[in-house]
């Protein structure tokens, strides 16, 4: 996962900051986070093929880097990530009706993001359930995928291996006696192991959590969503 100077540093911090490399690092940040969110939306939004869902996310992704977009995110209008889906929303509007002035004859040149109409509002509520489901997977993947680097760097395999195989396993689970029998430990060092492992995972997913967030509230909101506790 991209790291920042700052752990705090947000992505919309970083995203509108005067450091190139931070602001690369933030937007491959953005894309990895995003990108299921935004496919699930706008191929359900606009009914389109994988593919071409594939190549609009792509596509608003680089104009929105290029343009700046998120950058000019106003915490105080909402969080970062409705915000962000309302704005793919808007530029996927955008090109339908450049195809269709196209198709028409017209000129193909699109008109600003901020004027463009959302394609419809009653499904908004629908769109929010199928970003946030993706977007949960998204900040749940990256923690773990921190937590696999922190475990080789330390040298803690068999409490990764602990945690993949009895946290994020399917059901049924194994057994702590199980588990034990299978890395040559007893049950109580099973339960330290996992211990440590939960507390880093913990750790990750709340610093995900936070550079993610477009404010402090929406961090605190998010973190009581998703992990159902106060952010420390």
């Amino acid at each position: 996962m991209p790291a920042f100077p700052d752990t705090h540093l947000s992505v919309v911090q970083a995203l509108g900051g005067a450091d190139p490399d931070v602001r690369a690092r933030a937007a491959e940040l953005v894309a990895r986070a995003y990108r299921a969110p935004l496919l699930s939306v706008l191929q359900w939004r606009w009914n389109l093929e994988p593919a071409d869902a594939e190549d609009l996310v792509q596509e608003f992704l680089a104009t929105a880097f290029q343009k700046e977009w998120l950058a000019r995110f106003d915490p105080a209008r909402g969080r970062f990530r409705t915000f962000l889906r309302v704005a793919a929303d808007r530029f996927a509007a955008n090109q339908r009706q450049a195809e269709r002035r196209l198709k028409r004859g017209g000129d193909a040149a699109t008109v600003g993001l901020d004027v463009v109409t959302v394609a419809g509002s009653d499904g908004d509520a629908e769109a929010e359930r199928r970003f946030r489901e993706e977007w949960v997977r998204s900040v749940l993947a990256l923690a773990v995928e921190r937590l696999e680097t922190e475990s080789r760097e330390r040298g803690r395999a068999v409490h990764l291996a602990l945690f993949t195989a009895y946290d994020l396993a399917e059901e049924p689970r194994p057994t702590y006696r199980e588990l034990g029998l299978r890395h040559a430990l007893g049950e109580s060092q099973v339960i330290n192991h996992l211990a440590w492992a939960r507390r880093r995972f913990r750790a990750h997913a709340l610093d995900v959590l936070r550079t993610l967030a477009g404010s402090e509230q929406e961090y605190r909101d998010d973190v009581q969503d998703l992990l159902g506790i106060t952010a420390p």
